[in-house]
C-alpha cells in the first residue's frame, strides 16, 4: 500500500468502530483531529504487538464530539449577530448559555472518578489536517479540579464554554482565512493531567514532544529519518514553547547541539519548569534552584536528570547533585540530562519504534507529545498527529556570493529554502535590546512595521530567540505580528547571553514551517558563521518606531540547503 492509501485510511478511521474507545465518546460526529489521531495511535501500537509498548497508555480521558458543539450554538440566542462581536462579548455570552444536558452528565460522570488535576483541550475538525496544526490558536485548559464535585463541574463546564467561544476569536479566525480553511467545529477531550503530587506540586518527571523525522539538523552526522525529541523536567508545555530543553536526536543520543562545552551545556540547561502547585490552585513556574530540596526526596533518580555546574576559571566543570549543595554565584543545579541516555536506554529504543511504527500508520512523518516517569519506565501518550514536511527533500543550490555581500551565513539547524530580492531587513539592534527594559514595546514596535509592510516583504534579524515567552532570551514577539516576514535570522551573541536554540516542535516553529518562512541561526565568532558587523553598524539605515530597531532599504537574498546545513543571506552591490 502506497503512502497516499495509507494516509486515506488514517482519516477515514473512526474511533467510534473500536469497542474499546466506544464508551469514551459523548454526543454525535467527529471528536476533532486531535481526540481522534490519539485513539488512533494508541490502537496502533496496540495492534503491533511490541513488549517495548506495553507500558505506553492515554490518561482517563472522555472525549466530546462536534456535535454537542452545534447543539449548544442552536440554543445560543441571536448566534449570528453574536459571533461578529468583540471577543469579550462572545464570550461572556456563551458563559451564560447551558451546555446540552448530555454533556454536562458525561462531566459529571468523568469528574467523579477523577479527583487530579484535568486539562480541558481543543479538538476541532480542521485540527485534524496534514498541514495546519492551528498550535497555539485555540485554547487547552488547566484545572486544578478541587472542590466539591458540583464546584468542579461548574469550572469545568465554564471552560467548555469558552473553549466554544475561541473558535470566534480573532487569532483563530485570521489564521483560517490566511489559509483559506473556511468555518470550523469544536470537539474536546477532557484528560486528567500526566503526573503526580510530589509534595505540594503536581508535574510528571518529564514531559516533552518527539518527531519521527528530524529536519533541522545541528550536524550531518545525523540522520534525518531516526527523528528528534525536546524534553523538559515537568510538566511538558515548557518544551512547546521557546525556553530551554534537551534536544534528543535519536541518531544518537549522545549528541548535542550545544556541543560538549560545560559552559555552552549550562547555558543551553533548563532551570525553570512547571508545576500544579496545590497552595495556589494554579499553574506556576519555579527555578529549581529555589525549590530542589522540596522535590529531592520524591525523585530517587534526580541525578540522571539534573547535575551541579561549577565555575571555574576555565569553562567549568559538573557534579553530582546531594543534600550538601548549597546554591552561589559560582555554582548552580541545571537540568542537563546528562545521564539519562545511559540509565534509560529503553527509552530511546521505545520512542524510536514507536515513532517509525506511527509514520509508518499514518503514511506521513508523526509528532507527538508525552509525559515519562523514567523510575517506573511508564509513558503517557498526550498528542498524536501529522508532522507537516513541506519542502525539505527539495535541494537548493548556495550560490557564490561574487560581487554581491555576504552578510550572514549559518551551518546549523539549516533547512531548505529560498527567498530572493527581499526589499527589507527589520534589524534589532542587540546593543540597545540587552540593555532594554521594554521589551514588549520593541515586540510591538515589530507588528506596527509588519502591518505597515503592505505587500512588501522582510528579514528580520534578531538577537536570541524570536517569539521567546521569557524577553531575556529574546524578541517576545507575537507570529501575528510577523505575517509579512519572509525569513528570520536569530543572532547568536554568547557574551551578551542571546544563545538561538533548537525549537524545532515549538508552537512558533509549526507556524514557520507551515507558512514556509525560512530560519537560520548564526552563532557570531563560531567556525563556519557569518555576522557583518560592519554592514549592520555603518550602512545607512531607517530608524524604526524604537530605538533597538534599525531598517535596512536594499535586494537582499536568502538561501538555505538543509543537506549541506549552509545558510546565506547575501546583498546585492549597491551602486557607487
Amino acid at each position: 500500500m502506497d503512502n497516499d492509501r495509507v494516509t486515506d485510511t488514517y482519516f477515514a478511521w473512526d474511533p467510534r468502530d473500536n469497542p474499546l474507545f466506544a464508551p469514551l465518546i459523548v454526543g454525535r460526529g467527529s471528536i476533532g483531529g486531535k481526540g481522534r489521531s490519539l485513539l488512533f495511535a494508541l490502537e496502533r501500537l496496540r495492534v503491533r504487538g511490541e513488549p517495548l509498548f506495553d507500558e505506553v497508555n492515554l490518561p482517563p480521558a472522555i472525549y466530546i464530539g462536534v456535535g454537542a458543539f452545534h447543539d449548544f450554538l442552536s440554543t445560543l440566542p441571536e448566534a449570528e449577530r453574536l459571533l461578529r462581536e468583540e471577543p469579550e462579548t462572545i464570550e461572556g455570552a456563551f458563559l451564560k448559555t447551558p451546555l446540552p444536558s448530555y454533556v454536562r452528565t458525561a462531566l459529571e460522570r468523568f469528574l467523579a472518578g477523577i479527583t487530579d488535576p484535568i486539562v480541558i483541550r481543543s479538538s476541532s475538525l480542521l485540527e485534524d489536517s496534514l498541514k495546519h496544526s492551528f498550535a497555539g490558536k485555540y485554547r487547552s485548559t488547566f484545572l486544578f479540579n478541587a472542590g466539591s464535585l458540583e464546584e468542579r463541574l461548574s469550572a469545568a463546564e465554564d471552560e467548555v464554554r469558552r473553549i466554544y467561544a475561541r473558535i470566534f476569536f480573532p487569532a483563530a479566525t485570521s489564521y483560517r482565512t490566511k489559509h483559506g480553511l473556511g468555518e470550523d467545529a469544536m470537539g474536546l477531550i477532557v484528560m486528567r493531567i500526566s503526573g503526580r503530587w510530589r509534595g505540594p506540586y503536581y508535574y510528571p518527571t518529564m514531559g516533552g514532544v518527539g518527531f519521527s523525522r528530524n529536519f533541522r539538523r545541528w550536524t550531518t552526522r545525523i540522520r534525518p529519518d531516526d527523528g528528534i525529541l525536546r524534553i523538559v523536567f515537568g510538566l511538558g508545555t515548557m518544551s512547546t514553547k521557546r525556553g530551554y530543553a534537551r534536544i534528543y536526536s535519536l541518531t544518537n543520543p549522545a549528541l548535542r547541539p550545544e556541543g560538549l562545552d560545560p559552559y555552552k551545556i549550562m547555558r543551553h540547561a533548563q532551570e525553570r519548569f512547571q508545576v500544579i502547585d496545590g497552595r495556589t490552585g494554579r499553574l506556576e513556574i519555579y527555578n529549581i534552584q529555589e525549590v530542589w530540596r522540596d522535590i529531592l526526596p520524591y525523585h530517587p533518580c534526580f541525578g540522571n536528570f539534573a547535575q551541579v555546574y561549577h565555575q571555574d576559571c576555565e569553562r567549568g566543570y559538573f557534579s553530582c547533585v546531594d543534600r550538601s549543595f548549597m546554591p552561589g554565584r559560582e555554582k548552580k543545579i541545571a537540568f542537563t540530562f546528562e545521564l539519562f541516555p545511559k540509565r534509560h536506554r529503553i527509552f530511546f529504543d521505545r520512542m524510536k519504534l514507536l515513532l517509525k511504527t506511527l509514520e509508518e500508520a499514518m503514511g506521513v512523518p508523526a509528532d507527538i507529545e508525552f509525559a515519562y516517569e523514567p523510575c517506573e519506565d511508564k509513558l503517557e501518550l498526550l498528542q498524536s498527529r501529522p508532522l507537516w514536511e513541506g519542502d525539505v527533500r527539495q535541494s537548493v543550490g548556495i550560490p557564490e556570493p561574487g560581487e554581491r555581500r555576504l552578510l550572514l551565513k549559518a551551518n546549523k539547524m539549516v533547512t531548505n529554502g529560498s527567498v530572493e530580492h527581499v526589499p527589507w531587513i527589520v534589524y534589532i539592534d542587540h546593543r540597545v535590546y540587552s540593555v532594554a527594559r521594554d521589551f514588549h514595546e520593541i515586540a510591538r514596535a515589530i507588528g506596527e512595521i509588519n502591518a505597515a509592510m503592505g505587500t512588501s516583504r522582510y528579514i528580520l534579524a534578531a538577537p536570541g530567540r524570536v517569539g521567546s515567552s521569557n524577553p531575556e532570551l529574546g524578541v517576545p514577539v507575537h507570529y501575528n505580528e510577523l505575517t509579512r516576514c519572509c525569513c528570520i535570522i536569530e543572532l547568536g551573541i554568547p557574551r551578551e547571553g542571546y544563545m538561538p536554540e533548537l525549537s524545532y516542535g515549538t508552537h512558533f516553529f509549526s507556524d514557520l514551517e507551515v507558512d514556509n518562512v525560512l530560519y537560520m541561526p548564526v552563532y557570531e565568532g563560531e567556525s563556519g558563521n557569518v555576522f557583518d558587523r560592519d554592514f549592520f553598524e555603518k550602512t545607512p539605515f531607517e530608524p524604526g518606531p524604537h530605538r533597538a530597531i534599525r531598517l535596512f532599504r536594499g535586494d537582499f537574498s536568502v538561501y538555505m540547503c538543509g543537506f549541506r546545513n549552509k545558510g546565506i543571506v547575501l546583498a546585492e552591490a549597491t551602486p557607487s
